[in-house]
């Protein structure tokens, strides 16, 4: 098969092959490792399901939203005071495992639903097993900011909120905040 190629096209077969086993070899030498999580991996993310339970009206996670984002874009060169409200689609959610039995009674069927719990190490408290949490979805956002009636300044907060939130562009407005209170 490779007799009928000139050298050239061998020489270049050659370091085609040459150069996929390197990168095979470079490939090899990053693949994750395949050791256990350490404990404490295991405590972070108890901590971030638990977060995202107590945001559980989906209130405190707007507020944190609305906090963070005021703040961050605060630090943009020419823009003042900033005010954020953020809409919510819809709450946190949390996808519990239930378990299915099934009751024959005087040839009534009857299927009952009950959580799976797993007991918590040493402690006396059962904690249901949670397949699935959802965050709360953002609907949309309005940014009330000193300095946004520059163009160019509310172009970059719009970016920036864009970037931070992943939202389309649709749901993101940004206004100018009056100078004078009333």
């Amino acid at each position: 098969m490779f007799e009928r190629l000139t050298a050239s096209q061998r020489k270049l077969l050659s370091w085609v092959g040459l150069l996929a086993a390197v990168g095979i070899g470079l490939m090899l030498l990053q693949s994750p490792s395949l050791q256990p999580p350490r404990a404490d991996s295991d405590s972070s993310q108890s901590q971030q399901s638990l977060s995202v339970g107590s945001f559980s009206s989906g209130q405190g996670y707007a507020a944190e939203i609305e906090e963070r984002l005021s703040h961050t874009l605060a630090q943009i060169a020419g823009v003042g005071a900033v005010e954020v409200f953020v809409t919510l689609e819809r709450s946190s959610r949390v996808v519990v495992a239930e378990s299915l039995s099934e009751e024959n009674r005087d040839g009534e069927t009857r299927l009952t639903r009950a959580p799976i719990v797993l007991r918590a190490g040493s402690q006396a408290s059962d904690v249901p097993l949670v397949l699935e949490s959802y965050e709360p979805q953002l609907r949309g956002v309005l940014i009330v900011a000193a300095g946004a009636d520059n163009p160019h300044i509310r172009h970059q907060i719009f970016k920036a909120a864009q970037t931070v939130l992943q939202l389309p562009a649709y749901k993101i407005e940004v206004l100018a905040k009056s100078k004078e209170k009333r």
